[in-house]
């Protein structure tokens, strides 16, 4: 029998299909990202804003080029006047966004199971410290990159310092578990399988 909901058995099914649904969109858009940074010309990327040199001061996406039509973030995306890269990047974005938003709302209607036997306390807490960071990064970073996309480069900072920190937490999240995984041989992974 499917469970929907997680209970003492384990995770459900929705919890399951959410979790890997924003790790699906997150290498998405890791890749796409990653992808507007590398244009192939001099190394300055689609996605990086004003840039310093000249040309700079045209606008996210826009790579420096000359047009005239300086309508700005929202105008762009409401006309469909984005790179079609940087509108993947951003559909990706607020998909993530939504995403991380129902996890927390499903998380407060139905109870996680219990802890998995093999974690110490230690790895209880880094579990928990590393899941609640997680989920602070992922609505930091698409919050953050829309807000550059639509206002300015003025939040750069905090969009590059939650990369840096989801990097982290998602190291130690995943180490946590192939420890568990390779190591331990308790097969916590397949709580969330």
């Amino acid at each position: 029998m499917v469970r929907l909901r997680n209970d003492a058995d384990g995770y459900g099914v929705v919890t399951k299909t959410l979790h890997w649904a924003t790790v699906a969109a997150l290498v998405a858009q890791l890749v796409v990202g990653y992808l507007l940074d590398d244009d192939g010309d001099d190394g300055g990327g689609r996605g990086r804003g004003r840039g310093r040199g000249e040309g700079s001061g045209r606008g996210r996406g826009r790579g420096g080029d000359d047009r005239d039509d300086d309508d700005g973030g929202l105008a762009e995306l409401v006309d469909g006047d984005l790179d079609g890269l940087l509108g993947v990047h951003v559909a990706l974005g607020l998909t993530i966004l939504v995403l991380t938003v129902v996890r927390l709302l499903w998380r407060r209607l139905t109870p996680l199971p219990p802890w998995a036997p093999g974690l110490s306390a230690v790895e209880r807490r880094l579990a928990h410290g590393t899941e609640v960071t997680l989920y602070a990064a992922l609505l930091v970073m698409p919050a953050t990159g829309i807000t550059l996309l639509l206002v300015d480069d003025d939040l750069l900072w905090l969009h590059v310092a939650s990369h840096v920190v989801f990097f982290v937490a998602l190291a130690l999240h995943v180490g946590l578990v192939l420890k568990h995984q390779v190591v331990d041989r308790d097969r916590l992974l397949r709580r969330m399988l």
